[in-house]
């Protein structure tokens, strides 16, 4: 601890892309570390830029055991005066010159700052009141709207579909901060209506910015539907935009991902058979307002056919895939559109409606292109009052069909699932959008849209370096910046920098996007086929497969890459919505947390899915997926006050495990309430109570913490205990007690999906002298030879391989017993190992492929980010020990590191035994839950009376 920085010497900051953005259209949040004692909840903070002051808010994110900070959040407004760089330290911060301010009165919540005021709505059907600049409303009746059909868009069906469009009501509202650089109001919710009852809950924030005349909307959605009745057709903001330039002084824009921009007039002067003039076209083009008509500067000609051209109404931008736009247009709703007004690859999501003189609202959808299917869409420009409908789903597109992909079950033998009726359901699932809308006095400059376009689709961020986080030790401390003194070294981390940017031209190059994809990359690769298994089972999308996302945050933490951030940053914002379950079916069991709006309920709730075609499809319902640990880079450098409530949901896990215990269908009912392994199930159940904690500074966290540490440590076997690590589970006490089954089975899973990195971090905040023995032990010896494994436990036994894997905690054994042989061991499992290392890409191409593509052959990511993290702990903990040069394996021999050994298929998961019995019939049956879950879940879904 005494090595770590200062907070006197405070922190440099700069910004993600390297250098200050033209704009950041709302306001820009980031997290900072501290060393315990440094700072606490009255430290004041400061920033500065470039010799100035820059105000900035801050509030706490995490606490150290002794009530110092760990974590602060940060807050700059939008347009701040910052440079590349800044710098963070104690001292008094300056305030803005246009403080936010809140105040509530009734159902009505009153934003203001500067000439900017909006009106938020606690209750009814309307979100946002208006939003006003200087007095004049430009935005008015701001609501959420949701299209729902009873059946999927089928070419071959008979009727149409019949939709209907359900509103958001609104049913409570909280102001969580209050300035004065930055205001938050969550939203919570439910949409009904049009004959539809009332379903996906919700939960919205609207942020505001000193001195901006923007709001940042952020929007999460639960699916609480019928997967068979619920087909989404649309979902977005619809809001009016009051209208009253002159037609021709009306401007519509759209922007593309490249920088470019569409801009047209409600009624178009150019391209006439009579020539406008410069002096009426140039305004026109740039969206200032035009001369007076009896200024002279109209020609004649243009003044008595004015009437006679024709106005355009209407306007849609519709991105139906990640490659294509379309840009239409009409004049009214009983002429055709015109659709070939404009097109492109990617549309970047931004658009605005409004007056050269009288202004109007742009609005921004981020990450437009990648989320497809996405629309904009602006109707009746020409009359007094615009209708805005912002879609975060487009309803273009085929409606959303979340239902499984097939009805019958492939099991594990050769497509490595588990699929059934109850547990193949996207119930529960999240996703969530993030909406800015900026009112303006007049129609901007061409160029400052184009400037609000790219900040909304790439948001700026403030970061630290590599050096300043590595030297906090954060998430485990054991990761180094990539150091190349030596060759054999510099070969590993030249290699993991290829990997990376492997993975970041993947997604490009198999377009890894869509609403419910993006974020996600897959499991396993098909060398035959020359594409990854996207259609095998548990092959297909990864899900985070032994901790995916964690190696890309410790390579951003490593490195400072850009890339390796915000593929991480999807990829969790994916895990923590689209893989996650947190509401479920009523009746069966309510949990409720005083900080937390929603009721999640069912027996999937605080779980989420293991690896399958469809991301939620899979048939095992784990506490790994969900884990709290896993999310904490993503929450604590971001200061995202939405991941904190995801984080949170994750608690429902402890009773959750009651009804859906892990290894259910491979051992007899425990004696305990339920069973977890001790890995990786104890360690994410640990993970979220460690993190409540630490966000919390709440010892009752702690101390739930501490009594399962407690028992691990007095057991004979400690973390070796129980079958493949498995042992009994009280949620009420957090109490584990020793069932048996010691080493009759693979423990190759324990410490994997972050759990290492979290108990290293574990006992260096809590001490349990017997737990950390044991803790040792089990870093010691997992990769231990038969001889010193039956001295030590009186018998040998199978780890259950991935040796290579655990070289991590090899090392760390090594750190913590001053034992430099163990270090060595785990360089030689780096060097020795024959599998992690992949060949360099190839190319492919000709009748091979439909398109050419660059392949690695064999990959797999559970190795690719497994094995990845285990170097940078080996790296870490023994630099002076890299070779100098190593041999890797021929790669034609190689095979991705799930197919080793039928052991670690044969328990793999919850779920490797009793799934399905040998069958003609490959039906979806429901494997049967216990204690009456079963009969309960049927009747809720309407099967069973």
């Amino acid at each position: 601890m005494s090595n770590r920085p200062r907070a006197v010497d405070g922190v440099d900051l700069h910004w993600l892309d390297g250098k200050a953005p033209s704009t950041t259209a709302t306001a820009s949040t980031w997290g900072v570390p501290w060393a315990k004692g440094q700072i606490d909840k009255s430290t004041a903070l400061a920033l500065t830029s470039n010799g100035k002051n820059v105000p900035v808010q801050s509030w706490p994110l995490a606490y150290w055991p002794d009530g110092s900070l760990k974590w602060t959040g940060h807050a700059i407004a939008a347009d701040a005066a910052l440079s590349d760089t800044a710098h963070l330290a104690p001292g008094s911060p300056s305030e803005p010159t246009s403080p936010v301010a809140v105040k509530q009165s009734g159902s009505t919540i009153t934003v203001t700052t500067g000439n900017f005021e909006a009106q938020i709505k606690s209750s009814g059907t309307t979100l946002i009141s208006s939003l006003s600049v200087g007095g004049s409303k430009k935005l008015s009746n701001g609501q959420l709207v949701v299209k729902v059909q009873g059946q999927p868009d089928e070419p071959e069906a008979n009727d149409p579909a019949n939709i209907h469009t359900t509103v958001a009501n609104i049913t409570a509202a909280t102001i969580e901060s209050d300035g004065p650089v930055r205001a938050t109001i969550k939203v919570t919710g439910t949409y009904k209506g049009d004959g539809h009852g009332e379903w996906l809950p919700f939960t919205i924030r609207l942020y505001f910015s000193a001195g901006s005349t923007a709001i940042k909307i952020q929007h999460l959605f639960l699916f609480d539907g019928d997967q068979a009745k619920d087909f989404i057709k649309g979902i977005g903001v619809k809001f009016d935009v009051p209208l009253s330039d002159e037609l021709y002084d009306r401007h519509v824009r759209f922007t593309s991902a490249s920088g470019g921009l569409w801009g047209e007039a409600v009624k178009v002067l150019s391209g006439l058979r009579r020539d406008a003039t410069a002096a009426l076209l140039n305004p026109q083009f740039e969206g200032t307002a035009l001369p007076a008509k009896n200024s002279g500067s109209w020609p004649a000609t243009i003044t008595a056919g004015l009437d006679t051209l024709p106005i355009w109404n209407d306007y849609t931008l519709v991105q139906l895939s990640a490659d294509h736009f379309d840009i239409w247009k009409r004049t009214n709703n009983k002429s055709s559109w015109i659709k070939h007004a404009g097109h492109g690859a990617r549309a970047n999501g931004t658009g605005y409606i409004g007056g050269a003189k009288a202004g109007g609202v742009l609005f921004g959808l981020h990450n437009f292109w990648e989320q497809h299917p996405r629309q904009l869409d602006i109707r009746n420009a020409a009359g007094g009052t615009a209708n805005v409908t912002v879609w975060a789903y487009s309803p273009e597109a085929p409606a959303m069909d979340l239902r499984h992909y097939d009805t019958v079950a492939h099991g594990l033998d050769l497509a490595y699932e588990d699929v059934e009726l109850v547990t193949s359901n996207p119930a529960g699932i999240a996703r969530s959008y993030e909406l800015t809308l900026k009112v303006v006095a007049s129609t901007p400059a061409r160029q400052a849209i184009a400037d609000f376009a790219a900040a909304v689709a790439t948001p700026p961020q403030l970061v630290a370096s590599p050096e300043f986080y590595q030297s906090h030790k954060l998430f485990g401390g054991r990761w180094n910046i990539p150091d190349k003194s030596r060759s054999g070294a510099a070969k590993i981390e030249n290699e993991k920098s290829q990997l990376l940017d492997f993975y970041v031209a993947e997604i490009e190059q198999r377009q890894f996007y869509g609403f419910w994809n993006y974020g996600d990359v897959m499991h396993t690769y098909d060398d035959t086929r020359h594409t990854w298994r996207y259609d095998v089972g548990g092959y297909a999308w990864d899900n985070a497969e032994l901790g995916t996302d964690l190696w890309l945050w410790m390579s951003f933490l490593r490195t400072g890459r850009a890339d390796v951030f915000r593929i991480a940053h999807a990829m969790t914002r994916h895990l923590s919505e689209a893989s996650l379950d947190y509401i479920r079916f009523p009746t069966i069991f309510i949990y409720r947390d005083s900080q937390v709006d929603f009721h999640h309920i069912g027996p999937f709730a605080g779980l989420g899915s293991r690896h399958n075609v469809s991301h939620w499809g899979d048939g095992a319902k784990e506490a790994r997926v969900s884990s709290s640990t896993l999310k904490r880079p993503f929450y604590y450098m971001t200061a995202d006050e939405q991941m904190g409530d995801l984080m949170r949901y994750s608690l429902q896990a402890d009773k959750t495990l009651i009804e859906w215990e892990p290894l259910r269908k491979i051992l007899p009912k425990p004696k305990a309430p339920t069973r977890v392994r001790i890995g990786p199930d104890w360690t994410a159940l640990a993970g979220n109570w460690f993190t409540e904690w630490e966000r919390t500074n709440d010892t009752k966290w702690r101390d739930r913490i501490v009594t399962g540490m407690t028992d691990i440590g007095a057991m004979k076997y400690g973390l070796f205990t129980g079958y493949t690590a498995a042992v009994g589970f009280d949620p009420d006490t957090g109490h584990l007690t020793d069932e048996g089954g010691q080493f009759q089975a693979s423990y190759h899973l324990t410490m994997l999906f972050g759990g290492g990195e979290f108990l290293m971090e574990l006992v260096d905040t809590i001490s349990v002298p017997s737990f950390d023995s044991a803790w040792i032990d089990f870093a010691k010896y997992y990769n231990a030879t038969s001889a010193q494994k039956t001295a030590k436990y009186g018998q040998n036994f199978n780890s259950g391989g991935f040796g290579y894997l655990y070289a991590k905690l090899q090392a760390y054994a090594g750190e913590r017993l001053n034992d430099n042989s163990l270090k060595q061991l785990a360089w030689n499992q780096v060097t020795g190992s024959t599998t992690g290392y992949f060949s360099s890409p190839i190319e492919v191409g000709g009748v091979n492929v439909i398109e050419p593509i660059k392949q690695i052959t064999s990959l797999a990511t559970n190795d690719a980010a497994s094995f990845s993290l285990a170097q940078y702990a080996v790296l870490a903990i023994a630099p002076e020990l890299a070779p100098n040069s190593f041999t890797e394996p021929s790669f034609s021999q190689y095979a991705p590191s799930v197919l080793s050994t039928s052991t670690i298929v044969e328990i793999h998961d919850s779920h490797e035994k009793g799934s399905y019995a040998p069958s003609t019939d490959r039906t979806l049956q429901p494997s049967k839950p216990k204690r009456g879950l079963f009969k309960r879940v049927l009747r809720f879904l309407g099967l069973r009376k």
